[in-house]
């Protein structure tokens, strides 16, 4: 009987093909047995900056984050005026080691031996904290696999695989190792594009559930109930050398673009967490750009090495043998393993649908703010830096650099 273990779920989140729930995997985790006085007790009176958006917010653009209002607030405040608020609000993508480099109840707690990686803890975390209707735009991960333990509340994940048409990819907003979509998943005005978008799989996690998400698999993330809290970690793999180097070359081509542009332009064209770019000199991004590129190409030499050697040594090469059979691990029902179910092009609408009627109160007309997208402004220069940003674009400029550098 297939049994998953420590080193089959290491193998698992870094070779499966397709998005996998531990339905109840991280039950064992004192932390996800704290309830909400306990988590105010944790934060106590510590100021967290909540990204905060109308509900009712209609747009065919997504809810980027140049859109949002900060509000800064204790969790205790957070939850008290969550029943009258008519915004949803997110404290995301926030590194424990620098939002609680101290706290060691919360460090303990967090240990992510069981998925295989005994060396990662909280000081790898990220953490996430946010009300009914909080999301994050979809998009996908250029790097890295990302691995979800939800603590408590419900999330919904919806995904779709690398190669998806019709998710209109865009770097505009730019983040780094982010591709987003133009689609908005929450509330669009017209939900006519989602019709004839296929590959989908929906899934809900609840506290004590974790999701493996593989490299490159397009996500669009919301949180279901009134309070929610999730941590994830993200796993690099030997092949993300590749991806880095087109970043490399991909922000240099940003920060280039930005940097005589007026400063509210900017702000449209970058997401916050990379307001630094333009501050950052062109001698410290080239440097990046090479030591990326060197890492890759020691790599390639490394490979090729080891391949020669076995040539000369008439050792035949082994193919790589799978550690678990997925199916079998998926059938014995003691494992709470599953897939991520699929979901119909027409279960996509009628849940977009369900998002509308459940945040939008009643027919009224669009203000200014919602017909006019906030990158519309940006035409040109947008439709630029997604053009050189494109996979067949990017991908002869990086192949074309390393043949000189290599």
């Amino acid at each position: 009987m297939a049994v998953l273990n420590e080193q089959i779920i290491r193998d698992l989140s870094i070779n499966t093909s397709v998005p996998l729930v531990l339905r109840g995997f991280v039950n064992n985790w004192p932390i996800c047995q704290w309830d909400i006085e306990k988590w105010c007790l944790v934060f106590q009176d510590k100021e967290l900056p909540f990204r905060c958006m109308k509900k009712d917010f209609i747009s065919d653009e997504p809810c980027w984050e140049r859109r949002c209002e900060v509000k800064n607030m204790t969790f205790k405040a957070f939850v008290d005026g969550i029943p009258t608020s008519k915004h949803w609000m997110y404290f995301d993508y926030k590194h424990l080691q620098q939002w609680f480099p101290g706290d060691e109840e919360l460090h303990k707690n967090i240990s992510w031996k069981e998925f295989g990686y005994s060396d990662k803890g909280a000081k790898d975390s990220t953490l996430w904290v946010g009300s009914s209707g909080a999301h994050t735009p979809a998009h996908q991960d250029t790097y890295g696999v990302n691995i979800i333990a939800q603590l408590y509340g419900k999330k919904l994940w919806l995904l779709f695989p690398p190669e998806t048409g019709g998710l209109k990819p865009t770097r505009v907003p730019y983040e780094e190792s982010s591709v987003y979509s133009e689609l908005n998943f929450f509330c669009p005005n017209n939900v006519e594009v989602f019709n004839g978008l296929t590959g989908g799989r929906i899934v809900e996690l609840s506290a004590g559930d974790a999701l493996l998400v593989p490299r490159g698999w397009w996500h669009y993330v919301q949180n279901v109930d009134p309070i929610n809290i999730a941590l994830n970690v993200w796993i690099t793999r030997e092949k993300d050398t590749s991806s880095q180097v087109s970043e490399a070359l991909i922000k240099i081509l940003v920060a280039q673009i930005c940097k005589n542009l007026p400063q509210d332009t900017v702000k449209l064209i970058v997401n916050p967490n990379e307001d630094d770019l333009l501050d950052t000199p062109l001698a410290v991004l080239f440097l990046q750009l090479e030591t990326v590129a060197n890492t890759y190409l020691d790599s390639k030499r490394k490979l090729r090495r080891a391949k020669r050697q076995r040539t000369r040594e008439d050792i035949p090469t082994q193919p790589e043998v799978e550690e678990y059979d997925l199916k079998a691990l998926l059938d014995n029902k003691e494992n709470n393993l599953e897939t991520a179910p699929p979901i119909t092009s027409g279960e996509l609408v009628n849940f977009i649908k369900k998002n509308i009627n459940e945040f939008i109160k009643g027919d009224r007309p669009l203000d200014d703010e919602e017909l006019d997208g906030a990158t519309t402004s940006l035409c040109l220069t947008k439709a630029l830096i997604d053009a050189f940003s494109q996979n067949n674009a990017i991908e002869v400029v990086k192949q074309n650099l390393l043949a000189r550098l290599g």
